[in-house]
C-alpha cells in the first residue's frame, strides 16, 4: 500500500452521462455501506461492482463506501485494457481499479461480482491466513495488476494483492460480501 493515489490510469470515454439505472444497485449499496463502515477497506475508499448484461456496475472514482449514494454509480459498457479505455455510462469517472474489474469478469464467466478493499490487517496476515497472494506488487489501476490477479485467481474466492489490498468474487453479491465476512470474522 505504498503507492500514493493519484487518480485513474485510463482514458474514460462517456457514452452517456446520466447514471445507470438497474434495481441491484440497492443491494451495492448495502455492501458499499457495510464495507466503508466495517473497515475492511480501510481509508473507505474501495471498490466494489457486479455484472450487467452490457458490462458491470462499479462506484465512482475516490468515493466514500460509507455514504456512497445511487449517482455514484458507473456502468463501464467496454473495456480496452489494451490502450487503457473504458467506455461508460454515467456522471462520474468510475473506480481506479475498473480495469482490475473487466479482466476478473472476461477471465471468470462464474463470477457476478467483485468487491475490493485495502486492508493492512489482511495484507499483514494474508500468510497465517493461508490465502493467496500475487507474487508480485503491480500499480494500482493497471493492466498488469489485473494480468497479476489473473496469475493466481484460478477458482480462488479471495485473492490478496501484495502490497495492495484483496479481492473476494462470487456468484452473487452476496456470496462476494460472504468472503469479505468471512476474512473479518479472521481478522
Amino acid at each position: 500500500m505504498a503507492e500514493v493515489y493519484t487518480g485513474t490510469k485510463f482514458h474514460t470515454v462517456f457514452a452517456r452521462r446520466e447514471p445507470p439505472r438497474d434495481e441491484r444497485i440497492a443491494e451495492l449499496i448495502h455492501w458499499c455501506h457495510h464495507c466503508g463502515r466495517s473497515g475492511i477497506v480501510g481509508d473507505t475508499v474501495g471498490n466494489l461492482s457486479f455484472r450487467t448484461t452490457g458490462g458491470f456496475m462499479i462506484n465512482r472514482a475516490a468515493g466514500d463506501l460509507r455514504s456512497i449514494t445511487p449517482e455514484e454509480f458507473v456502468e463501464v459498457l467496454r473495456a480496452d485494457l489494451a490502450n487503457r479505455e473504458l467506455t461508460v455510462a454515467g456522471g462520474h469517472e468510475p473506480s481506479s481499479e475498473s480495469m482490475m474489474h473487466a479482466a476478473i469478469y472476461a477471465a471468470r464467466p462464474d463470477v457476478n461480482a467483485v468487491f475490493h478493499g485495502h486492508s493492512q490487517r489482511v495484507l499483514d496476515q494474508a500468510s497465517s491466513l493461508r490465502l493467496p497472494v500475487t507474487e508480485h506488487e503491480q500499480p494500482y489501476g493497471t493492466a498488469e495488476l489485473a494480468a497479476e490477479i489473473l496469475k493466481v485467481l484460478e477458482w480462488q474466492k479471495i485473492v490478496v494483492m501484495r502490497n495492495h489490498g484483496f479481492v473476494t468474487v462470487g456468484r452473487t453479491m452476496a456470496e462476494a460480501g460472504r468472503w469479505v465476512e468471512h476474512l473479518l470474522g479472521r481478522l
